[in-house]
């Protein structure tokens, strides 16, 4: 997706891209000459946000960075071709924490596997120089840290007196033990965590600011998202014993229609709010005050349970009468764009449709 041609295609097809570069679009060389600009004072940063979630949340820091314009042009449909592309070089918070969590992670197993080269005991056996030279390149790189730990190699020597005996003449025994040992460079361990969590995106939209960016990307919609859904109890997929392959697709494409109507129930409501700059609350079962941006289709659908539709025959005349809506139910179908009268008015369609609701109660 981040290819050069592909990029360029999306533009001279007047639409927006917005995509991270891989490693080979932006060489870790040229990465570090837009992070220098940072650690300069040249560049400032922009604080980027996640917005409140609940009543009472304060919005949380994700991510940093700032942004660039460059040039851009391509030959490869054949005809010049080029464009303004829109660069953010960006830092999340918690990527660059679990990056960092990792990194000491990999010193700490690195050093404790260095030292255990200086063991000596029963059943180790003893390397020579060469062997241990390479036994430490070998961890080095295994752990990455040929840039953070410095290594010194000392050489031993134990001189052991042996007296003379009727066979032979006193001598001295000279032992050489060679030992590694290992020392943490603060310097370039700042250096290297200071480059965590950082990746630079690729977006032709000018008018794309670097938090929207930022919020537009994590956010985006992916498939895999709604697959948990399938086993919960709104779709119920739960094991079943079909032979046939076909029954099988048949009832995974019936039930990814209903899949697809959560999904988009959810989107509609939490674009809706988000455009409104509002909450929806009453949606939380023993905490009605509690509001948020991003609710759920499964936490929507429980709050329009109870809704009775009954009909009586009253004298050979027959009644509809439905259970009045809520506040949360007509702020809900406001939201998905429906009007309540969907529901209001269900009383008032001709008897003959509703004979199969004889005395009967049906539940929404």
């Amino acid at each position: 997706m981040a290819s050069l041609a592909t990029r360029a295609y999306v533009a001279k097809s007047d639409d927006f891209y917005l995509c991270p570069l891989s490693a080979v679009q932006m060489p870790e060389s040229e990465l570090s000459l837009l992070l220098d600009k940072i650690w300069n004072n040249e560049q400032v940063l922009t604080s980027i946000y996640r917005p409140a979630v609940g009543e009472g949340d304060s919005p949380e820091q994700i991510a940093e960075g700032y942004g660039y314009t460059i040039h851009l042009e391509s030959d490869e449909a054949g005809d010049n071709f080029s464009w303004e592309e829109q660069r953010l070089v960006v830092r999340s918070l918690n990527h660059a924490r679990k990056q960092e969590h990792t990194l000491h992670g990999h010193i700490n197993e690195g050093q404790t596997a260095i030292a255990k080269l200086n063991q000596r005991g029963r059943g180790i056996k003893m390397l020579d120089e060469k062997e241990l030279h390479a036994a430490v390149d070998a961890i080095l790189k295994k752990h990455k840290l040929q840039n953070l730990l410095q290594i010194e190699y000392r050489r031993e020597e134990k001189k052991t007196l042996h007296k003379a005996t009727r066979k032979r003449e006193a001598y001295i025994l000279v032992e050489t033990r060679i030992t590694v040992h290992s020392t943490l460079n603060q310097d370039a361990l700042e250096k290297q965590v200071r480059h965590l969590g950082w990746r630079v995106y690729a977006c032709n939209d000018p008018a794309l600011s670097i938090e929207e960016a930022v919020l537009a990307y994590r956010q985006e919609y992916l498939i895999e998202h709604g697959f948990a859904r399938y086993k919960g109890k709104t779709l119920g997929l739960t094991p079943i014993y079909l032979s046939s392959t076909t029954r099988i697709k048949g009832l995974i494409r019936l039930l990814s229609i209903g899949l697809r109507i959560l999904c988009l129930l959810e989107f509609s409501v939490r674009e809706a709010l988000q455009q409104k700059q509002e909450k929806l609350s009453g949606i939380y079962k023993g905490n009605p005050k509690r509001a948020t941006v991003r609710p759920t289709a499964e936490m929507m659908l429980k709050v329009f349970r109870g809704i009775s539709l009954v009909a009586l025959i009253v004298n050979g005349v027959k009644h509809l009468e439905i259970t009045p809506l809520t506040t949360v139910q007509n702020k809900i179908l406001v939201l998905l764009g429906l009007s309540p009268t969907c529901y209001t008015t269900l009383h008032k369609v001709p008897c003959e449709s509703h004979n199969k609701y004889s005395y009967k109660v049906a539940s929404g």
